[in-house]
Formats: structure tokens, C-alpha cells, sequence
């Protein structure tokens, strides 16, 4: 593979690390949380359990109000669906609440500094 054509960087090897840094934020920016159908061994019945997934466009989704997100994924068997959590008006975003994120090791930020780290979500953003 060739790295991304970059003017100001001059070797290789620095666009490529560049094409690398690319790449983990494309997937930290998709980065969420999925809750798969389970069982409960305890109680012998149904529940939910949550894993960390990167899922493709989910970065599109705009962050939440103080309403909360009005859609999240769920696992059905081999699909990955989006469902709404409540009524959305017409017009409406999608949204979905980034401050749930899954992290990387030994991310301590917090609040509007960490949506700006990890999603380059603006301020009008950090509510």
C-alpha cells in the first residue's frame, strides 16, 4: 500500500503514520456499545448484555440532548439493528449519547474535553 499523498509531510514514513492515525480515529469516532440478546444463568432466563463494537456510520449520528439518545443498537440474531428509544419528530436527528463511548486504556478525559479527543465533536456539541 501506498500512504495518503500529504504535502507538508516530507518521508514515507510519516504518511503513513499519519494514514495509522487516520484509522484509529475513524474507529474511536465508531466506537459504541451493542446489547446482545443473552441468557442469565443465574435466574435460567433471558437478559441483555453489552459489548463494545465499532460499527460503520455511527459516527454520523448527532450527540444527545438533555433528553437522551433516541436510538440504539441491538443485536438480532446476524443483524445489527437500530431502534428508536422513543417518539422522534419528523425533522429530528438521530442521536445517540458519545459520553458512553467505549475508551481507550488510560483515557482520563473528561466532559467537552473528551468528545473534542475522541469524536472531534464541536462545542455546540458538549452539553
Amino acid at each position: 500500500l501506498e500512504p495518503t499523498e500529504r504535502e507538508r509531510l516530507a518521508s514515507m514514513r510519516e504518511r503513513r503514520a499519519w494514514d495509522v492515525a487516520d484509522v484509529v480515529s475513524r474507529m474511536l469516532s465508531r466506537a459504541t456499545i451493542v446489547q446482545l440478546p443473552g441468557v442469565d444463568e443465574k435466574s435460567e432466563g433471558e437478559s441483555e448484555v453489552s459489548t463494545p463494537a465499532v460499527v460503520p456510520l455511527h459516527e454520523r449520528l448527532a450527540q444527545c440532548d438533555a433528553r437522551g439518545e433516541n436510538v440504539k443498537l441491538i443485536a438480532d440474531d446476524m443483524e445489527l439493528l437500530l431502534v428508536a428509544t422513543r417518539d422522534i419528530k419528523q425533522g429530528e436527528d438521530l442521536t445517540r449519547d458519545y459520553t458512553t463511548a467505549p475508551r481507550l486504556v488510560g483515557d482520563e478525559t473528561e466532559g467537552a474535553l473528551h468528545l473534542l479527543l475522541q469524536f472531534g465533536l464541536p462545542p455546540n456539541a458538549w452539553h
